[in-house]
């Protein structure tokens, strides 16, 4: 019986894996797409979730300070930061974070990369996306704290935007924007569509079925003994 179970649990988990595959597929797709035009207008109508991923121009001017760094983010393998920035909009109350990249965090965590931003009008591209969230938050985050940097900078994991507006002490939009590559004053920008490849969850999804099938075969194998030495 437990060996059936075991089994079962293998196949339904087999079977949760093969349709984050179809969803990650479809999120990768969305990605790609929203590469192939930028769009024009106004800023706030534009940031929505229907919208996420497309090129979207910003007229601004970056804020000199606070800036955040997004702590335990990889690229290539190597940990890092994002860099987080705020962009006060032309004709907005409402500051954008603009993410410009990865930056490496260096042998000595104690030493902070400069990350400056000129505070000259300018106009960008990127794309829209939503701040990156743990899969299980426990409990509220917690506050958010200066690192020194002539207190400019604040290393952050996995804030909300709230909590980042707190900290600026300005309401900011309730998305960020990957800074474009080709964009000038940016770091490391290899962006990639949210989530693991579709080919690793047909992977996990292979290694569940198997798990199940060996299972359920074991089960087999034991009840048919079990009859045989039953009179």
């Amino acid at each position: 019986m437990g060996l059936t179970l075991v089994g079962a649990l293998c196949g339904s988990l087999g079977a949760w894996q093969l349709r984050r595959a179809d969803e990650n597929r479809a999120l990768a797709e969305h990605f790609a797409a929203g590469g192939n035009a930028t769009l024009l207008g106004d800023l706030p109508a534009l940031l929505t979730d229907s919208n996420r991923f497309h090129r979207v121009e910003v007229r601004g001017a970056y804020v000199a300070a606070p800036q955040f760094l997004l702590d335990n983010m990889l690229h290539d393998g190597v940990a890092g930061y994002h860099v987080l920035t705020p962009l006060r909009v032309e004709g907005s109350t409402r500051r954008l974070i603009v993410n410009r990249g990865w930056v490496g965090s260096g042998s000595d965590r104690r030493t902070l990369p400069d990350v400056s931003a000129s505070t000259e009008p300018r106009t960008i591209t990127g794309r829209i996306e939503h701040l990156p969230q743990p899969g299980i938050r426990l409990g509220e985050p917690a506050a958010l704290a200066l690192t020194p940097i002539a207190e400019s900078v604040a290393v952050v994991e996995y804030p909300t935007m709230a909590a980042l507006a707190a900290e600026l002490g300005q309401p900011l939009f309730d998305y960020q924007l990957l800074l474009d590559p080709a964009e000038p004053g940016g770091y490391a920008r290899d962006w990639q569509a949210p989530g693991v490849s579709p080919e690793r969850n047909l992977v996990y999804a292979g290694q569940w079925l198997l798990l199940g099938v060996g299972a359920l075969g074991a089960a087999v194998t034991l009840a048919i003994k079990m009859l045989r030495r039953q009179p």
